[in-house]
């Protein structure tokens, strides 16, 4: 009996087994596992964020395509071809991404599938693109209707075309708003290194100092505060002791605003990145490139700082 696994699960139960497997051997070295976890995580999240980016761009270049396979279909039926008979003269055709679909609804004509339940799968399918459910929706009207179906699909044709060229100006004139937003992330992360180099001295001196009698009080190492009593505030405290056990930054202190500063520029880095899609391409989902450009280069900085000991 054969068991058939989903594709998409896979990478869970890859991280899931992955897990384990840093449980049974290195259980002991909470270092070690600590590393597992994020390794685990990294396992189980990419695939599906970078598939959710890729299927973004299946459909844009498919949307791209899809005036010029309109007008195709309106030439053809000029030339006194049918719907049907044009939908798969069109399967002939490079429409590059929409080719698939195109040859998908041919052979499911082919099968014998009413022409409007065709069109509906396939509006169906590209469910991410308002663009092309409308388009798709009002052809179906048109030829239910019994109206000039060629003469709908050129002005259809010249309706997309209009608003992708409305879409790529308008992703032109933000670009340089994009760009501001790198500046700011990498000003950030200079900021957040300054700040460290200058600060961390000055409070390994005061914690733990004798106050005196000029002094109102002594700093107190928020990790030690943590351990000793608990609190609200303290929330956080497993998540960044767990940071410094993974990225060794060191214990007290030191370990409390590293781990702090690193999570601020990850954050700040995934953030600022689906801003730039959003502000771009107007969907977050077309910033997951701005953000692992952003998180990775922020991830390096500050780890190769540490490892200097420039921070």
């Amino acid at each position: 009996m054969e068991i058939e696994i989903d594709r998409r699960k896979i990478p869970v139960i890859a991280a899931a087994l992955w897990f384990l497997f840093g449980v049974v051997l290195f259980h002991s070295d909470p270092a070690i596992m600590a590393n597992f976890v994020l390794i685990a995580v990294l396992i189980g999240v990419l695939p599906y964020i970078l598939m959710s980016y890729f299927e973004y761009q299946r459909i844009k270049s498919i949307e791209d395509q899809f005036p010029l396979f309109l007008r195709d279909i309106a030439e053809s039926q000029k030339a006194g071809m049918s719907l049907p008979q044009a939908l798969r003269n069109a399967a002939k055709v490079d429409y590059g991404k929409l080719t698939p679909e195109i040859k998908k609804m041919s052979d499911q004509l082919s099968w014998g599938i009413p022409l409007q339940e065709v069109l509906e799968r396939f509006s169906k399918r590209m469910k991410d693109s308002k663009i092309i459910r409308r388009s798709v929706r009002i052809l179906i009207e048109a030829y239910n209707s019994g109206g000039n179906i060629t003469e709908t699909m050129e002005s259809t044709a010249n309706d997309v075309t209009i608003i992708k060229e409305a879409e790529k100006e308008r992703k032109s004139m933000m670009s340089q708003h994009v760009t501001m937003l790198y500046l700011i992330y990498f000003i950030f992360i200079v900021i957040v290194l300054v700040l460290s180099k200058t600060l961390f001295p000055i409070l390994e001196m005061s914690t733990g100092a004798p106050a005196t009698g000029t002094q109102v009080g002594t700093f107190q190492d928020p990790m030690a505060a943590c351990e000793e009593s608990g609190g609200v505030y303290c929330i956080f405290h497993p998540v960044f002791s767990a940071i410094c056990m993974m990225f060794s930054f060191g214990t007290g202190v030191n370990c409390f605003y590293k781990a702090l500063f690193f999570s601020v520029v990850i954050i700040q880095g995934i953030f600022s990145g689906l801003v730039c899609g959003q502000i771009s391409d107007n969907s977050a989902r077309a910033g997951i490139k701005h953000s692992l450009i952003m998180t990775s280069a922020g991830f390096a900085i500050f780890i190769i700082t540490t490892r200097l000991g420039i921070v």
